[in-house]
């Protein structure tokens, strides 16, 4: 008998509880304590009663942190044996990706909550579509900040936007357990903040794709003692998928086409248009695990408004890196014929050569407009002289 997904989606789901209470175990979540039960009747109807984990606790704290090729017994086929739960004490990409599947978390419901306020008030601006862009724009750029950072962005979105509170309610102080040799270090690759491990090292971000989690980064960035960092759901679900939005984004403005990012805000994210009007809805899902993220787009991956005549779900190029058959496990349980899913490495060749059966005299691109009645006027400033910091160290 294996060890099937539902039950450890069950057991995900309480680690994120765990999670959001700061590593408190005690009461145990009801998800993980039910989860662990059906763990040991696998062990039992396996006839490995003596090598199952012997209480919540160890499971939590030994169990969780293994991979599953560690556990002793056969785990769904879907997961690769390396994978695990934690990763020094945090959830990891599977874990929330096998939460969501249970049935949501406390992770996305925190994400939900803030952009359901965030379209609200945009909706009730004239500018509601470009200060939209702009807000998750500043999130993407900003995975930590200075409090003096967060106080101007705030005086920023607040004018006449009203946006400043739900600002500050995406952020959060830094735990002391980020903190090394009294100080904290960014990763200076995705410049979210570097975790700490048992030896004392400041070791790359989990959901860093630029280099493997745990390994020991040879380049910090100094953070200010008073650094903030976006909240774990706004992390997960706007920061790190939204970097490949952002740099797709300038890629295909570069070419000289015509791109909205975030249409009808956030329909879907790119909306492209060529020379001769025909327009590419893009999506871009940055999913750990190929089949969680087919079961996660349902039977419509793409809304069908604002219209488009071709659609792609694109998959950030570094998880090819990680997972040589991604592509091809995610086609293989595909099911929707008119949404294709691609790379986004390939989704900027297949663009130029669309555009290069057209003649030289392209399109205009068209990035937001820096409005300063709507967006933060010094953030293009403050975003240059962060990378310009970045790039010294």
């Amino acid at each position: 008998m294996k060890l099937g997904l539902p039950t450890l989606e069950q057991i995900s789901a309480g680690l994120i509880q765990i999670s959001q209470r700061q590593g408190r175990l005690y009461p145990y979540p009801l998800d993980l304590q039910l989860g662990y039960d059906k763990v040991v009747l696998v062990f039992l109807l396996a006839d490995k009663s003596r090598s199952a984990p012997a209480s919540v606790p160890e499971f939590y704290q030994n169990w969780c942190e293994k991979p599953f090729e560690e556990w002793g017994v056969e785990v769904d086929g879907e997961l690769d044996g390396s994978d695990t739960l934690l990763f020094f004490g945090e959830p990891t990409e599977l874990t929330i990706e096998l939460a969501e599947a249970f049935g949501g978390s406390t992770l996305s419901q925190e994400q939900s909550r803030i952009a359901t306020i965030l379209l609200q008030r945009c909706q009730a601006h004239s500018q509601g579509a470009q200060i939209y862009t702009k807000f998750r724009r500043f999130i993407v750029e900003h995975p930590v900040l200075s409090d003096r950072e967060l106080i101007e962005a705030k005086g920023d979105f607040g004018l006449g936007i009203g946006l400043s509170d739900l600002l500050e309610e995406c952020y959060v102080g830094v735990p002391l357990c980020y903190q090394l040799e009294g100080n904290f270090y960014a990763c200076p690759y995705c410049h979210a903040l570097s975790a700490v491990d048992s030896r004392g090292q400041a070791i790359a971000n989990p959901n860093c794709n630029r280099c493997p989690p745990g390994r020991r980064l040879k380049k910090k960035v100094k953070l200010e003692s008073d650094s903030l960092k976006l909240k774990r759901g706004i992390e997960r679900f706007w920061f790190y998928p939204g970097r490949a939005e952002i740099r797709l984004y300038d890629k295909l403005t570069e070419l000289g086409l015509q791109v909205e990012l975030y249409p009808e805000r956030d329909r879907y994210d790119l909306r492209v248009t060529f020379p001769d009007g025909k327009v590419w809805a893009l999506d871009l899902k940055d999913y750990f695990n190929p089949y969680l993220l087919v079961k996660r787009l349902g039977d419509e991956p793409i809304p069908k408004d604002p219209p488009w005549d071709e659609a792609y779900i694109v998959i950030p190029n570094e998880r090819k890196k990680d997972r040589p058959a991604y592509l091809k496990e995610l086609k293989s349980r595909w099911r929707t014929q008119d949404v294709k899913p691609v790379f986004d490495d390939a989704i900027f060749a297949l663009a130029k050569k669309k555009l290069e059966k057209f003649p030289v005299q392209r399109m205009t691109g068209t990035p937001p407009t820096d409005d300063s009645n709507t967006s933060p006027s010094k953030t293009t400033s403050r975003t240059k002289k962060r990378k310009r910091e970045h790039e010294r160290h």
